[in-house]
């Protein structure tokens, strides 16, 4: 059998051919085929096709997800996602070309996720070459949706059912066995003041690397952030607020303006009266993703929560109720906490394939992240993305080495093997 790095080597170029694919959802061409536009649908197709050429039998899902299965028997599903979030600006080069540098894949999706998606197929593929007879079914599961509603894996679920045990590679190793809550809540309304026209921010779960309004006298203030996951704070900077701080100094009458800066001003909700610090799940952040206010007086807002268990998704929206009674909002999603007991036999068997490749333990911890954890029940995060590794998902310049890719294909084969043996 090959190596992990000679594996990847011989499929080091359909990788790229994934990565140049620009799958961000577009709604101007959302059909009953393509229900998350043709960008999503032709990686979709991509992989489908990758994975049939394998042998694997594959199942189609609504057009939203696809299965691909080798084995019979207790079902392992390993669910990956091929939607992106939107690059932005400011990229130092263009973020589709998958181009190479240093022994470094610089493109958006490279750590979120398509080196995971690409590196649990190959690492599947060679168990299935491998000759050894497999005892359960495992299930590599493409879904197209993640980045926004998770409709594709819940669609999937109400047709199959709970795995007996997931992993989805959508994150960082060692790994997560836990993930914080999710609101994601839009507002609208109307808006009578000063400002003409305001554009900040890209979607909910992307700290906005840019803002931009038109007062009413022709006055145009811009800001530029550092986009990063809504979950990190810590790792971006949110234009918006920044804006917001200058309108609500601009224009001290704006009681409109003077409320969204003060609840949404700092990213752990204190100005908003909703901080919460968990000792097991850390702190709540609150991310105003996505804000516009047309010529027209519309006002529209995307809004992204992670909360820990010491807080509830009730007690965050009575909150928003109080301070904004005049605008309209609506939560689409709302996943509770959960967690997955790290002493399953499954969680030790991967945890073990983790510390033979790396030579350190697999220390579970959690994560502020939203992945298809959320879903599949007994699942966790695992890699691929090396512990030591700048985190730069839904960020600008995205990368990840080829070392890493290598290390997650022979980490996912060797737990495979172990999750065969149990």
């Amino acid at each position: 059998m090959l190596s992990a790095a000679e594996l990847w080597e011989k499929n080091e170029a359909g990788f790229l051919q994934l990565m140049r694919i620009p799958s961000c959802y577009d709604a101007g061409s959302v059909s009953e085929e393509s229900p998350y536009g043709r960008p999503v649908r032709e990686a979709y197709r991509y992989m489908q096709l990758i994975c049939e050429m394998a042998g694997f039998v594959c199942r189609e899902y609504d057009h939203k997800v696809f299965s691909a299965s080798y084995g019979s028997g207790e079902r392992i599903d390993i669910a990956s996602h091929l939607d992106v979030v939107e690059p932005g600006d400011h990229w130092s080069v263009p973020p589709f070309d998958a181009l190479i540098r240093d022994g470094c894949y610089i493109g958006r999706g490279a750590q979120d996720m398509k080196s995971g998606a690409w590196a649990v197929f190959l690492a599947l593929r060679a168990f299935k070459e491998s000759g050894i007879t497999p005892r359960r079914e495992f299930r590599l599961v493409y879904g197209t949706d993640e980045e926004r509603t998770m409709e594709d894996m819940k669609t999937y679920v109400a047709r199959e059912g709970l795995p007996a045990f997931a992993f989805t590679p959508d994150c960082e190793f060692p790994m997560y066995c836990g993930e914080k809550g999710a609101i994601m809540w839009t507002l609208s309304g109307r808006y009578t003041g000063r400002i003409r026209r305001l554009e900040a921010g890209i979607q909910c779960n992307v700290i906005p690397p840019a803002a931009g309004a038109i007062l009413a006298d022709g006055e145009e203030i811009r800001c530029e952030g550092r986009s990063a996951h809504a979950s990190r704070p810590e790792a971006g900077h949110s234009a918006t607020a920044d804006l917001l701080r200058i309108l609500a100094e601009r224009l001290p009458e704006d009681d409109v303006i003077r409320r969204l800066q003060g609840f949404f001003g700092d990213p752990y909700g204190e100005g908003a009266g909703i901080a919460a610090d968990d000792p097991v799940m850390g702190k709540l952040t609150l991310n105003l993703g996505r804000l516009t206010i047309t010529e027209s007086g519309e006002l529209s807002a995307q809004i992204d929560v992670r909360y820990p268990g010491s807080v509830t998704s009730e007690e965050i929206f009575a909150r928003f109720r109080s301070v904004f009674p005049d605008l309209s909002p609506a939560m689409p999603y709302d996943d509770r906490p959960t967690h997955t007991d790290p002493e399953l036999p499954q969680v030790r068997a991967l945890r073990e394939a983790y510390r033979e490749v790396t030579g350190h333990e697999c220390r579970p911890t959690v994560s502020g992240g939203v992945s298809y954890a959320k879903v599949l029940g007994n699942c966790v995060t695992f890699g691929p993305v090396p512990e030591d590794h700048v985190r730069l998902a839904h960020q600008r310049d995205e990368y990840i080495t080829r070392e890493a890719c290598v290390q997650a294909v022979d980490i996912y084969y060797r737990a495979i093997l172990k999750l065969n043996e149990l």
